[in-house]
């Protein structure tokens, strides 16, 4: 079986020819919804902010700055935020990690329901389109009690575009056949609201950022095994009755892509040339938020996913000759109800969640190429909790929280059964506004993370070692944030501390496999930061960094790691933005992104160095026309211009230079 051969943007040339033509399309049937206000969100954000709750430190991100960015996929909207670092793993998917926290203590959410498979408690953010995306936001520390079990270290909370943000397309195109598009339609139907969007992105290859001593076949001019095409579609259906609002919606994503092989390690070593030609995630969720009076609500949630993918694994950087492939098949339901109501002098919110999660599994050896057993696993949470909020006095709010959380594994393939796991959690955060301008957030808590069944029972195509003896992971947070806000000025400073208890991390066998085992413990402690500064009425300066050291405890038993500093932890990351913005005539960009040094594990389990770095970016919009209440704009831009290699992961350095041109609507 070979990798089939694609010309440089052949693939991408009908949809976006589709999309482009649909653009026209979107701008006759718009009618300026500027002024109206959609009821959506009160139902679609998790943990909404009232006048008496205090919440831990977050980030909010509009859609106009969104747009701003001109991000590709979900995953370019995270770059740049302090405290999260975005990269690109072994298996090719691009995830989040908080605060130097594993991604998988990382929980990301869409539209208020989990998006990340259960059997392995990740999602390939790079495959959800940018431009369905209303808004996004980012939790650090110890997370409201409504996103439930497993929310260890944060949460991304992404939100679809409602209509009351209007209609929305976007087409561009790039070096290497990348591209992109996006359309949003939204309408109003009598009482009912109707959003509906299609999404694509695609590329023949990643470009290279210097020549690597491994893993790229000769002759290429991308990255060898990086090209990708993803598709989605998406549709929403809204209405408001008396004080009962319903909203159902339904997603779904296709996708094939390839896995770049690791380039600090010859053959001989074990590179991955893995191949994904098919991923597919459908998912729906049903919202409904019903007032029971002026200070009481009732919110549910629910959600039904099924995900499927396949893993072709290869013997050679060739991709002709097949050595084994796994096919999975995924099945989840759950849902979460939430009830708000008062109790004397405080605001008592009640929260319990359940969700059900089947992994089917076949793995096939080549030779002979017959299918193994279809082996079935399971994994049930449960979580329950109550939070009070309480004003303490005028600019003074106080809120506590607690829970009790619970992991099973009924299903457990051709694997030994596994005890059931079960932990409690608690918050408190303290809000004081402390001058007409500032305000000051003093949070805390302690989290656990049960171990997927991935990391339970999953061998990887023979990559993995079990560890029967796995435990679930547990931390501790404090938080401190400092808040100064006047016009044309942000100031943020929020220094953290997280104490991890039996965090999982990895180590190498003699064989050359890995195993997952638990760190006795681990501390991270660190500053994120956030300025933006409006030099001039046209012209502002924007600084997000986040400074980070993250250390395993000393010591010689069989949970110490092998070396104290954490591996792809950078020291510090920043990125600093100019924006240029002269209303009706051109918003010019640019970003520098430095990143800190750091170590990680070559293919023996040493430890290697990942050199500091930094890449520039450059942005540029140009209205063209206006259309009904929506304009039409030129967008270009390039992104790491000086073509710096940056290696986040051993073996895997980020693109190169690449640039990009397109229309958007909006």
């Amino acid at each position: 079986m070979t990798r089939p051969a694609r010309p440089h943007g052949a693939a991408s040339l009908p949809w976006l020819a589709a999309a482009l033509a649909a653009i026209p399309a979107a701008a006759a049937g718009q009618e300026s919804a500027e002024s109206e206000e959609s009821d959506w969100p009160t139902i679609t954000v998790t943990a909404p902010a009232t006048e008496t709750r205090a919440l831990p430190p977050q980030v909010r991100i509009p859609v106009d700055l969104i747009v701003d960015r001109q991000p590709r996929s979900a995953a370019d909207v995270l770059r740049g935020i302090a405290g999260v670092t975005v990269r690109t793993n072994s298996r090719g998917e691009t995830i989040a990690r908080i605060r130097g926290a594993q991604d998988r203590q990382t929980q990301v959410f869409l539209d208020g329901a989990p998006l990340a498979v259960p059997w392995d408690g990740r999602i390939d953010l790079g495959l959800l389109p940018a431009g369905l995306l209303g808004g996004v936001r980012v939790v650090k520390g110890a997370a409201p009690i409504e996103y439930g079990a497993n929310a260890v270290a944060g949460v991304v909370d992404f939100q679809t575009r409602g209509v009351s943000q209007g209609d929305f397309a976007h087409l561009e195109t790039g070096s290497l056949g990348s591209g992109s598009a996006s359309l949003v339609l939204t309408e109003r139907i009598g009482a009912a609201e109707a959003v509906f969007a299609a999404g694509g992105i695609t590329r023949d290859a990643e470009p290279l950022a210097g020549p690597l001593p491994f893993g790229q076949a000769p002759g290429e001019e991308g990255r060898t095994n990086t090209d990708l095409d993803a598709g989605s579609l998406f549709a929403a259906l809204g209405t408001t009755t008396g004080d009962l609002t319903l909203r159902a919606s339904l997603l779904h994503i296709a996708a094939e892509r390839g896995i770049a092989p690791e380039s600090d390690r010859p053959p001989e070593e074990g590179p991955r040339y893995w191949r994904y030609p098919d991923i597919a995630l459908t998912q729906a969720t049903v919202n409904a938020a019903l007032g029971l009076g002026p200070d009481s609500e009732i919110r549910l949630v629910g959600w039904r996913q099924w995900f499927g993918q396949r893993i072709e694994q290869y013997r050679s950087i060739a991709y002709d000759a097949l050595r084994g492939s796994q096919e999975d098949e995924d099945d989840t339901l759950g849902g979460r109800l939430t009830l708000t109501h008062p109790a004397g002098p405080l605001a008592l919110r009640w929260a319990a969640s359940a969700q059900s999660s089947t992994h089917e599994q076949v793995d096939t050896d080549f030779p002979p190429g017959v299918p193994g057993e279809r082996l079935r696993f399971r994994q049930n949470l449960y979580s329950i909790g109550v939070e009070a909020d309480a004003t303490l006095a005028p600019g003074a709010r106080l809120t506590l929280g607690t829970a009790y959380d619970r992991a099973e594994t009924p299903l457990t393939g051709n694997k030994p059964p596994q005890e059931a796991f079960s932990d409690w959690a608690g918050s408190a955060a303290l809000a004081l506004d402390i001058g007409e301008d500032a305000a000051l957030t003093v949070s805390g808590g302690r989290r656990t993370r049960f171990p997927t069944a991935r990391e339970l029972f999953g061998a990887a195509l023979g990559r993995f070692a079990l560890n029967p003896d796995l435990a679930p992971e547990r931390a501790w947070f404090a938080d401190a944030e400092l808040r100064w806000e006047r016009p044309g000025l942000t100031v943020m400073v929020n220094p953290f501390l997280i104490r991890f208890e039996d965090t999982l991390a990895q180590r190498v066998l003699a064989d050359g496999r890995r195993q997952r085992f638990n760190l006795a413990g681990a501390t991270n402690g660190g500053v994120d930061a956030l300025l933006s500064y409006d030099l001039a009425g046209t012209l502002r300066f924007e600084l997000s960094a986040t400074a980070l050291r993250a250390r395993a405890d000393a010591g010689t038993d069989g949970g110490s790691a092998p070396f104290r500093r954490l591996p792809q932890r950078p020291s510090f990351e920043t990125l600093a933005a100019i924006d240029w913005n002269v209303r009706h005539r051109f918003d010019l960009r640019a970003e520098l992104r430095a990143v800190g040094s750091a170590i990680d594990l070559d293919a023996e389990g040493e430890v290697v160095d990942l050199p500091a770095a930094a890449e520039l970016a450059l942005r540029a919009t140009v209205p063209l026309a206006r259309v009904g209440g929506n304009r039409l704009f030129l967008t270009m831009a390039v992104d790491n211009l000086s073509d710096a290699q940056i290696v986040p992961q051993a073996g895997l350095p980020l693109p190169g230079r690449l640039w990009r041109v397109g229309l958007r609507f909006d």
